[in-house]
């Protein structure tokens, strides 16, 4: 599912929109690079379906339409206004002409609301986006972190992208810094103070079994 935020934005500001009355249930999902959430999030959508229960999930849907509605390019506005300390906020600023948006913080708040607003619609996956993050005031939710040995995730990547091993452990390696430091500037914690429901080791359990954790811990918290 993509989210318009534009379209959010221009009916939330001008007082047309409320907020949704529900809370959850929902997933989110955060993960160190080479564990796969996205695939993981459409197994789980399709597990949830064949249960008669309709799920949809939301990752970097937001950003790739925030980007286009603001004629930017989504790897600046991703790596260079949230993933850097560069400022893009002039070229923000010209493309809505809004005097809405004044600084990087109306920015990350205003990502926070949008995912904030999905999770009380009830129903959704949240994979990135600093979900857990966004989340905190919406009950019913289980907040999930998918890990795996620096190793491990190398021979995966490697694989996946045919890569050689010291190319996938750059990536894995810079990826992971950019996912902290995000995860950093939404909570304004260090990453080691932000805690999650459940820590799955995906070297040990399969897809299925994730799934099968994912429910029982869902259930185990009254949320299904």
């Amino acid at each position: 599912m993509s989210t318009n935020l534009i379209a959010y934005l221009s009916e939330r500001y001008a007082g047309q929109k409320k907020e949704p009355s529900g809370d959850g249930p929902f997933i989110t999902l955060s993960r160190e690079t080479g564990c796969n959430a996205t695939t993981l999030a459409m197994e789980l959508v399709k597990t949830f379906r064949k249960k008669g229960q309709h799920w949809h999930f939301v990752n970097k849907e937001i950003l790739d339409k925030s980007a286009e509605k603001l004629h930017l390019d989504r790897r600046k506005l991703e790596h260079e206004f949230i993933f850097s300390k560069s400022n893009v906020m002039d070229d923000v600023i010209k493309a809505l002409s809004s005097r809405y948006f004044k600084n990087d913080k109306k920015i990350r708040d205003t990502i926070s609301d949008i995912i904030r607003y999905e999770a009380q619609k009830g129903n959704t996956i949240i994979v990135g986006r600093a979900g857990v993050v966004s989340t905190e005031s919406v009950p019913n939710g289980l907040n999930v972190r998918l890990v795996a040995p620096l190793e491990w995730r190398i021979n995966r990547l490697s694989q996946q992208r045919l890569l050689n091993k010291k190319k996938a452990e750059q990536h894995i390696l810079e990826s992971d810094r950019k996912r902290n430091y995000f995860l950093e500037q939404f909570s304004e914690t260090d990453v080691s103070k932000i805690y999650f429901d459940l820590v799955i080791n995906m070297a040990v359990f399969s897809h299925k079994e994730v799934i099968k954790i994912i429910l029982n811990a869902m259930e185990m918290k009254g949320i299904l």
